[in-house]
C-alpha cells in the first residue's frame, strides 16, 4: 500500500477518559482489516496493561497516549513514555514511543510524532527511541522484514509501509532483533548425544520443570533473568512486581516438558521457556477474552499437540556463559517437542543483533532468520 500525503486537516488529541482509551485500543481493527497475518490483541489485558493503576510499567515510568483524528474519526495513535529506571542506568535525554498505528498517510504520521515528541521535549528529552511498548521485554520493535506470516506469541506485527513512514520522517536504525524459525525435523539421537556431552563435561543436570519446583524457584528465576540479560542492549532489570505479572501471565501456558532448568547441584544456573504458539487460536478470538476463550487457551496450551512453538526466554548465569549451555537448553526443548508432538515449526526469538554466538548456535541446527524487528531513533 502506498503512502499518501492527504491535504485534509489532521487533529491530534490526548487520550482522556475511558471512551478515548477504547478508541485507542480499537483503532488497529481499522488499520489491519485486510491483513491476513494480523492477530487482534486481547482487549481486556491490553486495557489493563495501559492503565496506570494496573500496568506494571507504571511502577518505573509514565506515559501519555494520543489519537490522530480526521473528520472526527481515528486514523492513527501513538504513546510517548518515560522510563525512570532507564534514566538512572543510561541517560536522561531519551524518551520513547510505542503503540504506533497509522493509516498510510505521511501527514498523519508526522502529526502523531510531533505530539509525542512535543510532550517528551517538555519533559527535557532530546532523543526519541522506539517502538517500545513499553520495554524490550514487551512487544518490541517495528517489523521491517518478514511480513508474509503470522507473528508468534508476544511478537509485534505492522504494515510494510510503517518503516517507510519513519524513514521519511527522519528516523534512523538503532538496533535490530531477529526471529529465527526451525522447520526441519532432525533425528533426535545425535542431538541428545550433543546435549549429554555438553552437560557431562560440566557436571550439570538438565531437568524438566515441575509446577511445585517452579513456584519454589520463583526468586531464583527472577534473579537469574536480571543477571543473564544485564549486558544486553537497553536491558532494564525487571522489578519484582513486573516479574510476577509476567510469571503469572505465563504460568497457565507452561508445559513441564518444554521448560528446562539447568542445575549445578541444587543451584539454578540456567533456564529456558518454550511455549506452544497460541496465536493461530488467539486470532480467532478477535480480541475477546471470554471465559470460554480462556478455557480454550488453557486447553490448547496444556494438552493440545504442539504444531508450532516459540522459544521465548533463555537465561544463563554470567559465570556459566560461553559454555554452550544455550545450545543444550534449546536443543533439549526441541528434542522433547518433536518426540512427543507433531511440532514442525519452532520460533526462536527475539535474538539481539549483538548476540552473534546465539545466532550461530541456532543456525548450526538449521534455524534461519525469517523476521527482523527494528528500533529507530530521531533527535527531537
Amino acid at each position: 500500500m502506498g503512502i499518501t500525503d492527504y491535504r485534509e486537516g489532521v487533529r491530534v488529541v490526548p487520550v482522556l477518559g475511558e471512551g478515548d482509551l477504547w478508541e485507542f485500543l480499537r483503532l488497529p481493527w481499522r488499520i489491519y482489516q485486510h491483513d491476513p497475518y494480523w492477530v487482534p490483541p486481547l482487549l481486556a489485558p491490553q486495557r489493563d496493561f495501559l492503565d496506570p493503576e494496573k500496568g506494571p510499567f507504571f511502577e518505573v515510568g509514565e506515559a501519555r497516549y494520543f489519537l490522530a483524528l480526521r473528520r472526527g474519526l481515528p486514523v492513527g495513535r501513538i504513546s510517548a513514555h518515560l522510563n525512570h529506571l532507564y534514566d538512572d542506568l543510561y541517560d536522561r535525554v531519551t524518551g520513547f514511543f510505542g503503540f504506533f498505528e497509522c493509516i498510510p498517510d505521511l501527514k498523519v504520521a508526522a502529526a502523531l510524532f510531533e505530539a509525542a515528541g512535543g510532550w517528551l521535549r517538555r519533559q527535557g528529552r532530546t532523543r526519541l527511541l522506539g517502538p517500545l511498548s513499553f520495554s524490550i521485554y514487551d512487544e518490541v520493535g517495528m517489523l521491517v522484514d518478514g511480513f508474509d506470516s503470522l507473528p508468534a506469541m508476544f511478537q509485534s506485527h505492522n504494515p510494510a509501509y510503517y518503516p517507510r513512514l519513519l524513514g521519511d520522517l527522519g528516523f534512523r536504525k538503532t538496533f535490530d532483533f531477529f526471529a529465527l524459525r526451525l522447520t526441519k525435523r532432525f533425528p533426535v539421537e545425535p542431538l541428545e548425544e550433543k546435549i549429554s556431552g555438553i552437560l557431562r563435561d560440566q557436571n550439570l543436570r538438565l531437568v524438566p520443570m515441575t509446577y511445585p519446583d517452579l513456584e519454589r524457584r520463583q526468586q531464583e528465576v527472577y534473579e537469574l533473568f536480571n543477571e543473564a540479560w544485564r549486558a544486553n542492549w537497553c536491558h532494564l532489570p525487571l522489578t519484582w512486581k513486573q516479574f510476577q505479572k509476567f510469571f503469572n501471565q505465563l504460568k497457565p501456558l507452561l508445559r513441564p516438558n518444554l521448560v528446562k532448568l539447568l542445575l549445578d547441584g541444587d543451584a539454578l544456573v540456567a533456564f529456558s521457556i518454550v511455549l506452544p504458539d497460541l496465536n493461530p487460536v488467539i486470532k480467532r478470538f478477535n480480541g475477546e477474552l471470554s471465559l470460554f476463550n480462556k478455557l480454550r487457551l488453557f486447553y490448547e496450551a496444556r494438552y493440545r499437540p504442539v504444531r508450532k512453538a516459540r522459544a521465548l526466554v533463555l537465561g544463563v548465569r554470567q559465570p556459566y556463559q560461553g559454555r554452550k549451555l544455550h545450545h543444550a537448553l534449546i536443543l533439549k526443548s526441541y528434542v522433547d517437542a518433536v518426540r512427543e508432538t507433531p511440532c514442525n515449526f519452532c520460533d526462536l526469538s527475539l535474538i539481539p543483533e549483538n548476540l552473534r554466538h546465539y545466532m550461530r548456535a541456532f543456525r548450526s541446527v538449521g534455524a534461519e532468520p525469517y523476521k527482523v524487528f527494528r528500533i529507530f531513533e530521531k533527535e527531537i
